[in-house]
């Protein structure tokens, strides 16, 4: 479901290979989960009354449970996804001599595997039991990942970046049905106040998971012989992946009704719904933008600036360490101010501060501006991706949302393959360009960037048709940002 990524740290978003429909770990519905369950404070919260009150009643335990335990199961496959994507995954296919077609591709055919989302929405309302169909699809996504770990024992050396590509293909279509179930559970679990402070604080510790995962990942593989050091942190993200299926099996999931429907009904619900429709235009554009240029940074930072893996992890760190804290506070400002002015001004950061960065850092030669990036990269994710997922959520009705996710899913997931799989011919294209006099360090890479920041930067124009219940104008966030993001807290506090 929404997610923009989702998938990873808000460092590797932007190489995310499936931020919009994982479940449970990666994607706007399933952000972080650490060993936070000692956090202080019970899960004590009110799930009623107008965004931003205080508190008037308690939840029930078992939905505390479930809150606490999603932090837990989310922490452990976040590590999964972190080692199964960005600079692990690529790394690993530069390691078995994948041409830059494998590199476009394995970050765009995640996008594609999203057809399968409406499969999980129709087993979702035929079982009426989302919890055990959860934990089957979670698992055989996972799985699948043992198949690539030992491509190189397994296959020709020609044919390993393929079977690699081919083993991210069938996982992302089991995690994307996944996504869809387990974002329609989550919403039913969280309190519709309480989403934007749950959801924001999952993202920022999903940061931190990630920053330790990426860290002790760019540390070993900076050491270990490669495929051999990618091949180890493959099979020990799958355990951790299994481990956090356990887990699943602990949550609460609210009983649903058993409903027969056909696959075209399911789907073409959704789509009868104007400002759903709205909101889908919005997404749909969001994601192919953002695909032109998001499966070439990873390489553009180990190829074009000579980065190492540990350079790379600092980069997700200091993302990580700044989301924590920045996901909180948009989360905040969701609960209060709506999430459409959050999303208008993420959006805007995110293609005018990010690829302006990687660019002025490969025309300068300094890394500086790679630091800078990661600070923006969090503060304009932290600001997506809860947006985007509660803004998903509050656009369609809460009886049959299920059909909704998989539209949203099947809908971004086309784009994000078509904008992905269109960014390495563009890149070719590019670099096949004569550069500029004045400008002699100017490559491909720096115009693909380009394109793509152009595109992120104007996606709010698409934002404004969207209709929001109690949503303030951006200008009006803008102007009282000072005050709306006080009072910061847990959000079962």
């Amino acid at each position: 479901m929404p997610g923009a990524d989702a998938s990873t740290t808000a460092g590797e978003r932007e190489s995310a290979s499936d931020p919009a429909a994982a479940g449970s770990g990666r994607a706007l519905s399933s952000g972080p989960a650490s060993t936070l369950a000692s956090l202080p404070g019970s899960l004590a919260a009110a799930p009623l009354g107008p965004p931003g009150t205080a508190p008037t009643t308690s939840l029930p335990p078992e939905v505390r449970r479930t809150m606490r335990l999603s932090l837990v199961e989310g922490g452990l496959v976040q590590v999964f996804l972190n080692w199964t994507s960005g600079s692990v995954i690529i790394g690993y296919l530069l390691s078995l001599g994948a041409a830059p077609w494998h590199i476009a591709l394995v970050g765009s055919v995640p996008f594609l595997a999203q057809v399968a989302s409406p499969l999980g929405a129709l087993a979702a309302e035929a079982l009426g039991r989302r919890k055990a169909l959860s934990a089957a699809l979670a698992t055989a996504s996972r799985l699948l990942w043992l198949a690539a770990a030992f491509v190189p024992q397994a296959v020709p050396a020609g044919l390993a970046p393929a079977v690699v590509v081919t083993v991210v293909f069938l996982a992302g279509c089991f995690q994307a049905a996944n996504g869809t179930v387990w974002t329609a559970w989550m919403g039913d679990v969280v309190p519709e106040d309480r989403r934007g402070r749950y959801f924001g604080l999952r993202t920022g510790v999903l940061g931190v998971v990630g920053m330790l995962a990426n860290l002790a990942a760019g540390a070993f593989l900076d050491r270990v012989a490669a495929p051999l050091g990618f091949q180890v942190v493959l099979v020990v993200g799958v355990a951790c992946a299994l481990v956090g299926v356990l887990l699943l099996l602990l949550h609460h999931d609210p009983p649903t009704e058993r409903v027969a429907v056909r696959l075209g009904e399911l789907l073409g619900r959704p789509f009868r719904e104007r400002n759903f429709r709205r909101f889908l235009r919005f997404a749909v554009y969001w994601q192919f933008v953002v695909l032109l240029g998001a499966p070439f940074v990873l390489p553009y930072f180990l190829e074009e600036l000579g980065m190492t893996y540990t350079q790379v992890a600092y980069w997700s760190s200091i993302a990580a360490l700044t989301s924590l804290a920045s996901t909180i506070l948009w989360g905040r400002v969701a609960d209060a101010a709506g999430n459409k002015a959050v999303l208008a001004i993420g959006t805007f950061l995110a293609g005018a501060m990010l690829p302006a960065n990687w660019i002025l850092a490969g025309l300068t030669g300094d890394l500086t501006f790679i630091w800078v990036s990661a600070f923006f990269d969090a503060v304009a994710w932290g600001a997506i991706t809860p947006a985007i997922f509660n803004l998903a959520l509050v656009s369609a009705p809460r009886a049959g949302r299920v059909s909704f996710v998989a539209a949203y899913s099947l809908a971004t997931g086309v784009a994000g393959f078509v904008g992905g799989a269109l960014s390495g011919p563009l890149l070719g294209w590019f670099q096949g360009w004569q550069a500029p006099a004045f400008l002699p360090a100017w490559t491909g890479y720096h115009t693909l960037f380009a394109v793509s920041a152009v595109g992120r930067v104007f996606a709010w124009v698409l934002l404004k048709p969207v209709a929001e219940e109690r949503a303030w104008r951006t200008r009006d966030l803008l102007r009282t940002a000072r005050t709306a993001w006080k009072g910061v807290g847990l959000p079962w506090r």
